[in-house]
């Protein structure tokens, strides 16, 4: 074993264009289930999948409702992102932001939502699902954060004035 970390080690010196590839197993270690393993929030509650799926077309249906159930604790989705954005990234997450710092990775590429990434310090991170972080325009494409948003009135509303989607749609 000792061999093939000294080799991954010298190959990642050695390489120009390093990027790194993350999935929901790097953010298990902060306390963030994933949702296809064997004990992922889809295997276990197959019903929740289903809800996920239709998260989109309810922002599409009654953006109001959707977003009352983003932000409701109760709710599937506003529990799980509430959850989320409590989180703190985990050594792997700080090991990645050094090997960036470094100049050995030139960019993080994930297709999780937590935001982890960038909160361990990555800069040049590719979030390739969206952020629960940040909010959404599908009118204009316009992204700000959920701090920049009003969501005293819902549905929140963007400058261009079209409703905001939950970033991860």
């Amino acid at each position: 074993m000792k061999e093939l970390i000294e080799r991954a080690a010298r190959d990642l010196i050695d390489n120009k264009r390093a990027i790194a590839l993350t999935g929901a197993g790097i953010s298990t270690e902060s306390g963030i289930p994933d949702f296809r393993g064997p004990k992922g929030i889809w295997t276990t509650n197959k019903e929740a999948e289903a809800k996920a799926y239709e998260g989109y077309e309810l922002f599409l249906r009654d953006p109001k409702s959707y977003w009352e159930e983003m932000l409701g604790e109760k709710g599937t989705h506003g529990a799980f992102y509430l959850q989320v954005r409590k989180v703190e990234p985990n050594p792997g997450h700080y090991a990645l932001a050094e090997l960036e710092r470094l100049g050995i990775v030139r960019c993080v590429i994930t297709q999780n939502i937590d935001g982890l990434h960038r909160k361990a310090g990555s800069k040049n991170v590719i979030e390739y699902h969206g952020s629960v972080h940040k909010l959404r325009c599908p009118s204009c494409g316009s992204r700000c954060g959920f701090e920049e948003a009003s969501l005293e009135r819902l549905p929140p509303y963007c400058k261009c004035g079209a409703y905001r989607a939950n970033p991860c749609h």
